[in-house]
Parts: C-alpha cells; sequence; structure tokens
C-alpha cells in the first residue's frame, strides 16, 4: 500500500473513531459546536437529542462560541492549526470539553520513511507536542486513544523497521500511534514549576487496605530525605476512603513535616500526580510497599554524585501474615541481583520501578506520564530510561520492601519491548561478564588442583586417571 492510500485510509478511520468518541461522550441535551463540516455526525448528534452548531467562519468564531456556549466542541480531522482552534475554543468557552483527532507527524513509522527519502515529510504536529501545547493552554486529558500502524517500512528489514521504531518510542510513547483521538478538558491548575532539591514521592493506592497505607506513610515520615512531597494517587474502586487517607496523611506529617496532595479523579490519577509532582526528583511507590529511612538520601546522593539521570536500589519482598496479635512478618527474599546493573533486573523484577528515584533535570522532555490513564505506574519506564541513560545501581543491602499480605505479590505486567543499547552499555556487561567467567574458572581450577594433591598424597595409583579427568573437565 502506497504511502498516499495508507494516509486516506487513516483519515478515514479518525473520521470514524471521533463520531463515536463524540457520540459516547455527549448526553441528550448537550450542545456540541464542530468547528467544521460533519454531516454524518451532525445527523447523529440530531438524533441524539443535541444542539448543533456547524462550522461558525472563522471571524466571528469566538463570538458564535460565546453565545452557543458549548458543552463540546469538536475539532475537525484534517485541520493544520488545532492548537489555535484548541486555544479559541478554550478562551471562549473555558468549561467545554474539546474532542479532536488527528495524524501524528512524529509516528515512528512516518519519520523513518521520510528520513529514507520514500515520503515527504507528514504534515502537521507530532503526538508530543500537540499534547505539550494542549497542556501550556491549561487542559488535561481526559480521555485518550492511540492508533497504532501495524504494518513494516518499506526498504527496511521488518527486523530492522521494528527496532528503530521501538527506539522512537522509548523516546516518546506516543511515536508508536499513526493517529490520536482525545479528549480534554480544564485542568484544576497550570503544572508547577520544578523545585531544586525537593523529592516528589507519586503513592499508588489501588486496593491496599488501610494497614499497609499505614505502615507506607509511616516509613515514608521516618526518611531521612528533605524536602518531601507525596502525591497519593486514590484510584476509582479504591478500598480507602479520602477521609481516612487524609487522617492517616496528617497523623505522620506530625511525625516529621511533609508536604501531600491527595488526588482522586475519575481517571488520570497516576499522570496527574506525575504532572503535578513538583520537585527536582521524582519517585513512584506502591501503598504495598516500605521504604527505610536511608533509602532516598543514598539514591539522591548517588545521583548528585554522578551525571547519571537515575537510580535504583536493591530491593527485598516480604510475605505479611494477619494473626489475633495483628499483622507478622512471615518471611522475606531479597531480589536476586548481582553487584552491578544488568538490563536484565528490569525484565525480571518490573516491581523494581519501585525503588528508582529519576533526576528531572536530566531527563529532557522524555514524559515519563503513564500512556494507559487507568494504569497504576507503567513498568516499562524503567526499561524505556535504562535505554536512554545508563543508572546507577545502589547494589549494597536493600533498602526498600515490597510487601504482601498473605501471599507474594502480584508484580505488573512485564512489558513486551525491543530495546536498543548503547554500544558503551553493551561493551561494559560483557566485560564483565568475562570477568565472572573467569572467576568462576579460577575457583574451578583451585578446587580440582586441591582434589588433585589430596588423591596424590592418599592413592597414588589412580592419580593419572584423576588428571585425564580434570583435563577434560577444563576444555
Amino acid at each position: 500500500m502506497s504511502t498516499r492510500e495508507r494516509d486516506r485510509v487513516l483519515l478515514e478511520e479518525l473520521d470514524t473513531r471521533l463520531r463515536r468518541l463524540v457520540l459516547e461522550r455527549v448526553r441528550e441535551g448537550a450542545r456540541v459546536a464542530l468547528l467544521g463540516e460533519a454531516p454524518e455526525l451532525t445527523r447523529a448528534l440530531d438524533a441524539a437529542g443535541c444542539e448543533v452548531l456547524v462550522a461558525p467562519a472563522p471571524a466571528e468564531r469566538v463570538e458564535r462560541l460565546r453565545a452557543f456556549a458549548p458543552t463540546h466542541v469538536v475539532l475537525p480531522v484534517e485541520d493544520g492549526e488545532p492548537l489555535h482552534q484548541a486555544r479559541e475554543a478554550a478562551e471562549a468557552v473555558p468549561g467545554t470539553e474539546l474532542l479532536l483527532a488527528m495524524r501524528n507527524a512524529g509516528a515512528s513509522a512516518a519519520l523513518l520513511e521520510t528520513l529514507l527519502g520514500l515520503a515527504p515529510g507528514r504534515p502537521g504536529l507530532s503526538a508530543e507536542a500537540l499534547l505539550r501545547g494542549l497542556s501550556s493552554l491549561g487542559l488535561e486529558v481526559r480521555h485518550q486513544e492511540l492508533i497504532p500502524r501495524d504494518d513494516s517500512t518499506e526498504a527496511l528489514a521488518p527486523g530492522t523497521a521494528r527496532a528503530l521504531r521501538r527506539l522512537l518510542a522509548q523516546l516518546s510513547p506516543t511515536a508508536e500511534a499513526d493517529g490520536l483521538l482525545l479528549a480534554l478538558g480544564r485542568a484544576p491548575s497550570r503544572p508547577p514549576a520544578r523545585e531544586p532539591g525537593l523529592l516528589s514521592v507519586v503513592l499508588w493506592a489501588g486496593d491496599t487496605p488501610a494497614a499497609s497505607l499505614d505502615e507506607t506513610l509511616f516509613s515514608l515520615a521516618c526518611q531521612e530525605y528533605r524536602p518531601l512531597e507525596l502525591l497519593v494517587v486514590l484510584p476509582p474502586g479504591a478500598s480507602l476512603a479520602e477521609p481516612e487517607a487524609r487522617t492517616l496523611l496528617e497523623r505522620y506529617r506530625r511525625l516529621r513535616e511533609f508536604s501531600f496532595q491527595l488526588i482522586r479523579v475519575p481517571d488520570g490519577g497516576m499522570a496527574r500526580g506525575v504532572r503535578e509532582a513538583r520537585g527536582q526528583y521524582l519517585s513512584f511507590l506502591d501503598a504495598s510497599c516500605v521504604v527505610y529511612p536511608a533509602h532516598y538520601p543514598q539514591l539522591v546522593q548517588r545521583l548528585r554524585e554522578g551525571s547519571a539521570a537515575w537510580a535504583f536500589a536493591r530491593s527485598r519482598w516480604t510475605l505479611v501474615r494477619q494473626a489475633e496479635g495483628g499483622r507478622f512478618i512471615a518471611d522475606k527474599k531479597p531480589f536476586p541481583l548481582g553487584d552491578d546493573f544488568e538490563f536484565s533486573h528490569l525484565l525480571e523484577h518490573p516491581a523494581l520501578m519501585y525503588g528508582l528515584v529519576i533526576d528531572r533535570t536530566r531527563v529532557g522532555t522524555l514524559p515519563l506520564e503513564v500512556v494507559d490513564p487507568l494504569e497504576a505506574p507503567r513498568a516499562d519506564l524503567p526499561l524505556r530510561l535504562a535505554s536512554l541513560f545508563e543508572p546507577v545501581f545502589a547494589a549494597g543491602l536493600a533498602t526498600w520492601e515490597w510487601r504482601a499480605l498473605g501471599t507474594e505479590p502480584v508484580a505488573p505486567p512485564t512489558p513486551s519491548l525491543q530495546v536498543l543499547l548503547p554500544l558503551s552499555s553493551l561493551e561494559e556487561r560483557m566485560a564483565r561478564a568475562q570477568a565472572r567467567g573467569e572467576s568462576t574458572r579460577g575457583l574451578r581450577y583451585q578446587a580440582i588442583d586441591r582434589l588433585n594433591q589430596r588423591i596424590r598424597e592418599r592413592f597414588p595409583g589412580v592419580h593419572a586417571r584423576v588428571r585425564a579427568l580434570a583435563s577434560r573437565m577444563l576444555r
């Protein structure tokens, strides 16, 4: 399929999906402004009992929108100035919901085809540029759909094209999407300025019982690192009520001062927590975890001493049981990590993401928010970070625990990523593997030498056969 034909199919799909999204989000009696011609959508909205304003002229658009006071504004699919139209609508009717669909000019497949000379550059904005621009207008994402592209880039082997596209996706998760659908509304506040030295911990409260959150907050209050802010996310269906969580936070704030914010929204809570975090340093935590007093000071100090963008620490998982006398620790197991960072650690143990600290001044504009607003922190974030920035691994004693009540804790799902690593990182890993192999080989020699010596002293007659056996073992 040619590039032109693929773009035509994509625009048709975007138009269909946008029409479906609009009809899902409006209710009878809604007032919907369509900033472009959309006959099918107009008929569907009329049938749904909505009042519709269709394609007001650009010169009088703001006045018409103010007079109509729409509950929803729908931007046309093919529009070269979505930010301009979004700004007009947001300023004219601050409480409206914006709905739009767009081709992603920053899609990895489109970028590769342009670099290879197979197609001209796709006009318009990249998804990341659009999202950043919308955020600067004081708008937040309420609903997001990504339309991926399945076919392979021509003129490249399928594996090569896939690897290059994955590399671009590590820089920006939306690069995998050819198209994007959004529903946006006025954000409660603009993103805060970063505060140097402040550590922001985004704490996912999920289905955690009050007793587990109590232990987590106590461990955070005992942290030696300050200044500290907590952003506690209570997602839909959380077992803990907001007043109960606030009571716990106020209690432990008296133990040692920290600031906190409770975030409970219909969706997008974790992403909002990341956006509203004010700290230079960012960390994630689950309410089934506890951190030791020196956990954050150790990681922040490692970051300050070097040039790494992020750091993580050794951990254990802990089995907690309930008895008549209360909760008690039944078992502790360390995560089986070596003394050096290996990429496989993050693949085998996705929960290690709860033990990391990111210096946001060193990752640039790399998105740290989750893509799916209903997910807890995504387990692919450390993998994306590791593909771009070599981390600092605190290989000493464990400084945090991942706790589970009654059974082994359920880890975040292991993501399926194809990762390209810097050559220097691969060389370091090969050198470490070679050193471990030589060390093991030396131990084998020593053990066989001791065995050889003892047998030669006690059983001189069988020494030749033992030496032959040893020679075969060393091949």
